[in-house]
């Protein structure tokens, strides 16, 4: 049988030593009956010879497997799991004696006492294993209680055969000193309470084995017995009539009210006949019979207490008037009766399942006889708990759980408006007319750990907050069930977000535990839209009463969801709608005409009466193919994470050619490549359909930014050909060939993007011509690439620029070549008098400057000047003049300067003179500019005098430098002061220090004087480096830097610097008194290895995570355990810490 199987890795059987080291693997086999995989008991002993028993990885024993009857299956098999199975040997001499051991051996075998004690003692012990394992899961599932009970008669019985067969033999029996007859004896106590628990086992399950039990409609617990014994005839079959009975289902946990007795009991009703009792006693009559014996018997556990029938209890509080003299005299003769005939009727068999399921417990009703309007649960009261559970009790065991005072406040609330609150069914249905009265409604429902199915109807326009705050509440009290009436579509986002964003599903459903949300009257009057779990579904009109259970509908939904895995194509579609349309009727939900479906990435909307997918959203085109071959798709929703569409997205768009609405929100800025692609795509669509771009950007939260009508075109030539915008011809992704066309009739409806980021193609740029001739001067922002443009496009971007007033311009400046005069003539266009913002970056700034002449910019505020990060570019004197007139023509208020440097050094001094002081709020300068800057004299003591006449002439903000490198090696004296001014008049964020011995050059008392004008009280980034590294942070001993969050201290190669105690002192200083989060040591040791541990301790746990050590301070660290334990058990704390934040 192994042999005919394929060897496939994932069906065999992984199997390792004790000590962990792999074994062989065994295939494994397929059961046909239940489709699980399992090993063979007889393949195992083959390969692993003198094994005892398999354990998992938690020394739990492997038992064998029983088939549908309770039976060990023959020949023994082991269940397949994905984890290896740890080998046991067998230490006995003889070890064939084993687990699945082998009869009809010779007696001769045995030699010694030695022989035979050790395999008697194997089974010996492996019966009292079983016997004790199964003494403690009596409270476990029923299959795995009957699963142990199977392998413990198992190897009773081979121990007793081995016993007698010894006995036979004439042999001796020795097991820890205790012989034959001590061992049997033990044996016999074992078996003898084997039967009781079983019984346990039984009626645990039977009463606690309910799933999802708040939709139990109907006590699980009742009797059937029969009418009247003194006209019981056993042989004529027609005076054997039967009443049902609830019971109070009581579960009196924690031992509480013990004012009154806390057991179950019978309910206080007269009972009901049955409708189809042959029916009910085959559906049901297992159960029943269960029941009776365990109300004979008696039960009791930590939360029922059932009293043996003897003892009359289960008559408490029962009036004989009411349940009839004949039940309150005759009830133990009626129970023994009742087991009599259904014993015959269906004799007692294990299953699996003990209790009763939602759906037969609610179908218990239909078998009834009850009269319209009267009581249909014996007297009853459905009580739902806070763990959902729900519980049917008398009057008596109700009262004291309800707190009823709070009870009362809320049953006057409910009256007075307009509702009513229905004890024994656990509803309310209450009007409410204000958010006021939403807010005192939900107070009143908090007051007590019981909840109701609600009802509500809204009295007044809510929006969209209001009702997901109402819903909200309202689960928090720990409803599962809600009916809304006065919902209007206003609640609801419109257009692409209307299929995204569902209120009910992804904002109230999957984030709270209500079940179901029943909408009244929505969309429009009579109709109803019910919200489960994943699946929505639109009614053409209210359903009467439901026939099935809401969990039985939404199994059922499942069960469509998943068969859409299978579906092929559009028949398909259909016929599983005509399916799905069926069992809902069945389930009482006439005229269900719509069915949404909620995937993880993504949704569906199926109308089910054409059977056909209308309407479809998807994250990163991650439908299922079924999804997309439908052909039948009108509005189509694609939320890309990515700039990427891929080949089913635009195989979906030619198969469906009804498409009339096409959504795609993207994150980014990306828009005109959306819409390339799009329009790119139209020319296989024959019909009219509205393209939608939203820009899912946090500041934008999912804004319309375009809307696109586009006509459809019945094409007569070949599908590959060009399309024609504005009398350009653009060749298609999917051309060929170069084919003419007429022009495209696109309508911009609406274009609300501001701002063009990326470079533009000639086809994008054709589209950004389009639409600024239907929405003039919309653009402020444009990034000006002529990377991709050929002089066409730059036509395009002429217009563009001619009909818009930029405030911000970008331009990027890539080689020119031949398009040298085009540029200069489309910078012309640029209406430079609204320009607020240039930046001139790329790598080739000079040879852009020198295409046009210094423009007029009169409300120019920011200009920055950013070359290549590769590749520090050199600007000429006259590139210089054009930065300097561009500067005395605006009003700067910030100025930057990054990876460029000046071809002149002297020509920094111009750029300092063009400067406002008084109005520059911000200079920037990367560390090659600064560094060039910072070499020339003349510029340094201009720019520190200009900012110290500035401060004294004006009462203005000190300007901000984004960063200072401090390199006292290449400044003079005189340069010194200047720093001291710059410092003065300026707020600094990020200071680089650059330690190289003060005493080289004689200046450790200016330096430390220089230090103090440092504005500390701004600065946020600390970094020395250099190999003087512990002489400067003596330096800092008085330094205050309270907004100081990064501080990093990187040595020179090879390592030679060790921070004294002191330095130490200092750097545990600063993490006191600022707001670190950022601590780095870079080729930097301490002196003291154990003043790791100092510092460790200083941490908050939120540095941790940015606490970066290179390698030899790394190993240093590691050497201390005391330094790694604090960080560990810091990082721990801060991760749980993290958790239970998120988790709020």
């Amino acid at each position: 049988m192994a042999s005919s199987e394929p060897t496939d890795p994932l069906l065999l059987h992984k199997f390792k030593t004790e000590d962990g080291s792999p074994l062989p693997s065994l295939q494994s086999h397929l059961c046909a009956e239940t489709g699980e995989r399992y090993i063979l008991w007889s393949d195992i002993q083959r390969v692993f010879n003198g094994i005892d028993h398999l354990e998992t990885e938690w020394k739990t024993r492997v038992l064998f497997t029983i088939n549908a009857d309770g039976e060990l299956h023959c020949p023994l098999r082991i269940r397949h799991r994905k984890e290896a199975y740890v080998v046991v040997i067998h230490r006995a001499k003889h070890k064939n004696q084993t687990q699945g051991f082998r009869h009809g051996q010779e007696d001769s075998q045995y030699q010694s006492l030695d022989d035979i004690s050790p395999s008697v003692k194997h089974l010996f012990d492996t019966c009292l294993y079983l016997y004790n394992h199964l003494e403690s899961i009596t409270d476990d599932e029923r299959e795995t209680f009957q699963q142990a009970i199977a392998n413990t008669r198992y190897y009773h019985s081979m121990l007793v055969e081995e016993i007698e067969r010894l006995d036979r033999a004439e042999d001796t029996i020795l097991v820890d000193e205790k012989g034959r007859g001590q061992l049997l004896k033990e044996l016999h106590n074992f078996q003898q309470k084997a039967p009781e628990w079983d019984y346990r086992n039984i009626y645990h399950n039977t009463l606690h084995s309910k799933i999802t039990q708040w939709d139990y409609a109907a006590s699980a617990l009742f009797l059937v017995l029969p009418c009247d014994l003194n006209s019981w005839d056993i042989t004529d079959p027609s005076t054997h009539q039967f009443r049902l009975h609830f019971l109070c289902d009581n579960w009196n946990e924690n031992g509480a009210h013990k004012d009154i007795p806390q057991h179950v009991h019978l309910s206080n009703h007269p009972g009901y006949s049955l409708k189809r009792p042959e029916e009910f006693f085959r559906n049901y009559g297992d159960y029943i019979l269960r029941v009776l014996q365990m109300i004979k018997q008696g039960y009791s556990d930590d939360y029922y207490d059932i009293p043996p029938l003897e003892t009359l209890k289960i008559l408490w509080n029962c009036d004989p008037n009411i349940i009839g003299s004949h039940l309150a005299m005759d009830i133990e003769s009626l129970v023994d009766r009742a087991i009599s005939y259904f014993l015959e009727l269906s004799p007692s068999k294990w299953r699996k399942e003990l209790g009763l399921s939602q759906s037969k417990c609610r179908l218990v009703k239909t078998y009834l006889d009850v009269q319209d309007g009267d009581d249909a649960e014996g007297s009853l009261c459905r009580l739902i708990d806070h763990r959902k559970d729900v519980y049917w009790k008398c009057q008596a065991h109700a009262k004291p759980e309800l707190r009823s005072e709070s009870l009362e406040h809320l049953k006057e609330f409910v009256r007075g408006h307009g509702g009513h609150v229905d004890m024994q069914q656990a509803t309310i249905r209450v009007e409410l007319g204000s958010i006021a009265e939403a807010d005192e409604f939900q107070a009143h429902l908090y007051s007590f750990e019981y909840s109701f199915d609600i009802s509500v109807k809204l009295n007044w326009k809510v929006t969209r907050s209001n009702v997901k705050n109402l819903c909200k509440s309202i689960a928090r009290a720990g409803v599962e069930v809600l009916e809304l009436d006065g919902i209007t579509l206003d609640i609801h986002p419109q257009g692409y977000d209307h299929y995204r964003n569902n209120l009910f599903y992804h904002e109230i459903i999957a984030d709270t535990d209500l079940r179901f949300i029943m909408l009244l009257n929505y969309p429009r009057p009579q109709e109803l839209c019910i919200h489960l779990y994943h699946y929505s579904l639109q009614l053409e009109k209210s359903p009467g009463p439901l026939s099935h259970s809401w969990t039985d509908i939404w199994d059922d939904l499942n069960k469509f969801g998943s068969s859409m895995s299978l579906i092929q194509g559009p028949s398909d579609w259909s016929s599983s709608a005509t399916e799905l349309k069926s069992t809902l009727q069945s389930h009482g939900l006439l005229g269900t005409y719509m069915a949404t479906l909620y995937k993880v990435e993504w949704n569906a909307i199926f109308n089910l009466n054409s059977g056909a997918v209308i309407e479809a959203y998807s994250l990163d085109t991650g439908w299922p193919k079924s999804v997309l071959s439908v052909e039948s798709i009108r509005t189509l929703g694609v939320h890309l994470s990515s700039l990427d569409f891929d080949q089913e997205f635009f195989d979906a768009m030619r198969a469906n050619a009804g498409l009339r609405d096409l959504y795609v929100s993207y994150y980014g800025h990306n828009i005109l490549y959306y819409t390339e692609h799009i329009v790119r795509m139209w020319h296989e669509s024959s019909s009219p359909f509205r393209l939608t771009l939203l820009d899912r950007m946090e500041d934008t939260r999912g804004r319309v930014v375009a809307q696109l009508a586009i006509r459809g075109i019945d094409w007569n030539g070949p599908r590959d050909i060009t399309i024609g915008l504005q009398g350009r011809h653009i060749k298609t992704p999917f051309s060929q060939e170069q084919v003419t066309h007429e022009p495209a009739d696109i309508v911009f409806t609406q274009w609300d993007c501001d701002h063009i980021f990326t470079p533009v193609s000639d086809y994008s740029a054709s589209i950004l011509d389009m639409v600024t001739r239907q929405h003039p001067s919309v653009l402020t922002l444009f990034t000006l690439d002529v990377s991709r443009l050929s002089l066409a496009g730059l036509n395009s971007i002429q217009e563009v620029l001619r009909r818009s007033y930029l405030e911000h311009l970008n331009i990027v400046s890539s080689a020119v070549h031949y398009k040298s005069k085009s540029i200069s003539h489309l910078l012309d266009f640029v209406q430079w008098s609204t320009l607020k913002s240039l930046v001139l970056s790329g790598s080739s700034i000079e040879a852009w400057i020198n295409l046009w002449l210094p423009p007029v910019a009169p409300r120019l505020l920011s200009l920055q000047i950013q070359g290549a990060e590769r590749n520090v570019q050199k600007l000429s004197h006259s590139s210089v003049l054009f930065i300097h007139r561009l500067i005395c023509s605006s009003s700067l208020v910030e100025l930057c300067f990054q990876n460029v440097q000046l071809l002149e050094k002297s020509d920094w001094d111009l750029i300092v003179e063009s400067m406002d002081v008084s109005l520059l709020q911000t200079l920037d300068l990367g560390e090659h500019d600064f560094m060039q800057f910072l070499s020339v004299s003349d510029a340094i003591t201009r720019f520190g005098s200009r900012l110290e006449a500035a401060a004294l002439d004006t009462d203005r903000p000190k300007m901000s430098l984004s960063s200072f490198i401090l390199d006292f090696a290449t400044l003079s004296q005189s340069s010194l002061e200047s720093v001291k001014k710059i410092f003065s008049y300026c707020c600094l964020e990020k200071l680089i220090v650059k330690c190289d011995d003060p005493t080289d050059h004689s200046i450790s008392d200016p330096v430390a004087r220089v230090l103090d004008f440092v504005p500390w009280s701004t600065l946020k980034y600390l970094c020395l480096t250099g190999d003087s590294i512990n002489q400067w942070i003596q330096l800092l001993t008085k330094v205050d830097a309270p907004r100081l969050k990064s501080l990093d201290l990187c040595g020179a190669q090879p390592v030679h610097q060790k921070l004294t105690h002191s330095s130490v002192l200092v750097v545990e200083r600063l993490i006191s008194t600022s707001v670190l989060t950022e601590l780095h040591f870079q080729d930097v040791q301490l002196q003291d290895p154990h003043d790791w541990v100092l510092l460790v301790e200083k941490m908050h746990p939120s540095m941790l995570g940015n606490f970066r050590l290179g390698r030899s301070s790394h190993e240093q660290f590691t050497s201390i355990q005391d330094a790694v334990d604090i960080e560990f058990s810091k990082r721990k704390q801060w991760w749980i810490k993290q958790r239970e934040d998120d988790s709020e």
